[in-house]
């Protein structure tokens, strides 16, 4: 059988590789809500990735049109790898055993030689969003949640936004989800010069946001003002994070004047995927600014990518510890965030259900 030529595959791919398994899911319990899967410049039309999340094997592929599928990769028929020998023909997946066709639905629309289709013929399939130019999927019941908190970084006309880079950590997902709510670790791991301070916004069913703000004794908040260092954190996912740059304590979360964009996506238990990427307002339109846009971009995407490492590093082999040991200055984001996560948890899908 000559299998159709495949694109080159990415960095972060061929270390996933050595992550999956041919093993059934395991029993973990991840929270409902929107993930990352990939960004949408690394999905080319009639191209087909291998993706695994939640310890599930998908088919990530793009169809002629441009439109984004997610189905589960062991076929249906007699278990070929969808993801590996499969192609895209128009609108469609087609297995590259015995040429059955997919629709991004999961729905099988063609058996050669098979006037009726089995009832059963067909994959499981997840909800595909593209939005801020990353590639999400749903995971959990129920129908999925509107992606409101990133929907400003789609106006072209007012942003310029730039993919970050993609991290695979050795960590379980609630490690990699909480640091954005654990704002003790700044003056270390980030250097701030000023103690910041949690200030809840909402924090009820699937929404969870807050503010972080200077905690300053009065002596020094004339500098502070000047500097405004405010920031608007809202998840989009259980472990998707919307950072808003703030000119202040007043919340505008239709423009800000940047946004970084955080994403976490358990691979399997101890495993986990990290994407960032950066929106940047425009000074003005790209004729005539459009040099001047694209430097603060880039200039906003090289400070967000310092902010990265100094976190990737830490992140990367970061094991909860059997019982955490809290104390005061820690304060009470990190548990806030916690009581969040634990409260969108689904119910694990049994082996073999679709």
């Amino acid at each position: 059988m000559r299998l159709r030529p495949r694109s080159r595959s990415r960095a972060y791919d061929r270390a996933l590789e050595t992550t999956q398994s041919p093993v059934r899911p395991d029993d973990t319990v991840y929270p409902s809500g929107w993930y990352v899967a990939r960004f949408s410049r690394h999905l080319k039309r009639g191209q087909v990735v291998p993706v695994t999340f939640m310890s599930r094997h998908y088919a990530l592929f793009r169809t002629r049109s441009g439109c984004v599928g997610m189905v589960e990769s062991q076929c249906c028929h007699l278990g070929a790898d969808l993801s590996r020998c499969g192609h895209v023909a128009g609108e469609y997946l087609v297995c590259g055993f015995h040429a059955w066709a997919f629709d991004r639905s999961g729905r099988c629309t063609d058996i050669p030689g098979q006037d009726r289709i089995p009832v059963r013929a067909g994959q499981r399939s997840l909800p595909v969003r593209e939005q801020a130019g990353n590639i999400w999927f749903w995971h959990g019941d129920g129908p999925p949640h509107p992606l409101d908190a990133v929907a400003f970084a789609d106006d072209r006309r007012r942003y310029v936004t730039l993919p970050g880079q993609v991290s695979v950590f050795r960590a379980d997902l609630l490690s990699v989800a909480e640091h954005v709510a654990d704002l003790a670790h700044w003056p270390y791991s980030h250097q701030a010069r000023e103690a910041m301070e949690y200030v809840p916004v909402r924090n009820e069913g699937p929404h969870f946001e807050f503010r972080i703000q200077p905690a300053a004794a009065p002596a020094t908040r004339r500098m502070q003002r000047f500097f405004r260092p405010y920031a608007l954190v809202t998840m989009a996912g259980p472990a998707a994070t919307v950072f808003r740059a703030q000119t202040g304590p007043d919340i505008d979360r239709d423009r800000p004047a940047f946004a970084a964009i955080l994403g976490a996506s358990p691979v399997r238990d101890g495993v986990t995927f990290s994407t960032w990427r950066v929106a940047v307002r425009k000074l003005g339109p790209d004729l005539p600014l459009w040099p001047l846009n694209r430097l603060l971009a880039a200039l906003v995407w090289l400070v967000v990518r310092r902010n990265a490492r100094a976190d990737r590093e830490i992140l990367r082999w970061m094991r909860p510890p059997e019982k955490p040991l809290w104390v005061r200055s820690d304060g009470p984001s990190v548990r806030e965030f916690q009581r969040f996560y634990h409260r969108q948890t689904a119910k694990p899908h049994p082996p073999g259900s679709s």
